[in-house]
């Protein structure tokens, strides 16, 4: 999601954070906290904000090991999810299949057999519910992952203004590649969602070339009109293009 105007970066976290993945996301409040030094006295009414100290190694040193924290959470959570999300693609791409299987074996019995297992429509109902769930949760993890890299560049940006003597960008850099949580391609769960999805809408019986040139493209003119979409919208209306093309 690009930041617009003004808008400030940890009210804006707040706003677009799912609310079941609060305690993964980068703790942005925190780490802006803990970029400032302590109070050489403490604060008090008639002096709110008396002068800070000079910012030492120390203080750099547990900014830093908090900053490593914040990286491990959002890696490990991203990661776990990505991994149950294969697994469920995995689980209804067999289901799917299985289902598609004793509908075929249905629609090819003789007259007069009965099938007992023929599956019903509420048994599709239910497959397209479950992988409309997946198709959420593709979504939700792709913005995570946005949010979350937005948040570790803006707070280095700012560490790195607040102290131009201990420039973290270069040192944080390599500590984002050795934990990639940005680096997920979700293109290739995409391609894996719009086949099952695709079966299931269609039963297993794919329309072959362009529908709205009656199935087949050799007289096809195409029209087409182009539209700029901000990369960090591309997954989101991949997605959306997933659920209704069909």
């Amino acid at each position: 999601m690009k930041l617009i105007g003004n808008c400030r970066f940890g009210a804006q976290l707040k706003s677009s954070l799912i609310q079941n993945w609060y305690y993964y996301y980068i703790d942005y409040d925190q780490l802006k906290k803990e970029l400032k030094a302590d109070y050489i006295t403490p604060p008090t009414s008639q002096n709110p904000s008396p002068p800070r100290r000079k910012w030492s190694d120390e203080d750099e040193a547990r900014f830093y090991e908090t900053l490593e924290q914040e990286l491990d959470k959002v890696f490990t959570f991203q990661k776990v999810k990505s991994q149950e999300i294969i697994r469920r693609i995995r689980d209804s791409e067999k289901e799917v299949k299985d289902v598609i299987a004793r509908h075929d074996a249905a629609q090819h019995a003789q007259e007069g057999q009965v099938v007992q297992d023929a599956p019903s429509e509420e048994d599709f109902d239910l497959l397209e519910e479950d992988l409309s769930d997946i198709i959420a949760d593709v979504h939700d993890l792709a913005k995570f992952v946005q949010l979350n890299y937005t948040g570790f560049q803006k707070i280095i940006k700012k560490h790195d203004k607040i102290h131009p003597d201990s420039q973290l960008k270069p040192l944080f850099a390599a500590r984002l590649n050795a934990k990639p949580f940005f680096k997920d391609n979700y293109d290739n769960f995409i391609v894996k969602l719009s086949k099952v999805y695709d079966d299931v809408r269609t039963r297993g019986s794919p329309v072959k070339g362009d529908s709205s040139a009656g199935g087949s493209q050799q007289n096809f003119v195409r029209q087409t009109t182009k539209y700029w979409v901000h990369p960090d919208n591309i997954t989101e209306l991949k997605l959306i293009i997933l659920k209704v093309r069909s």
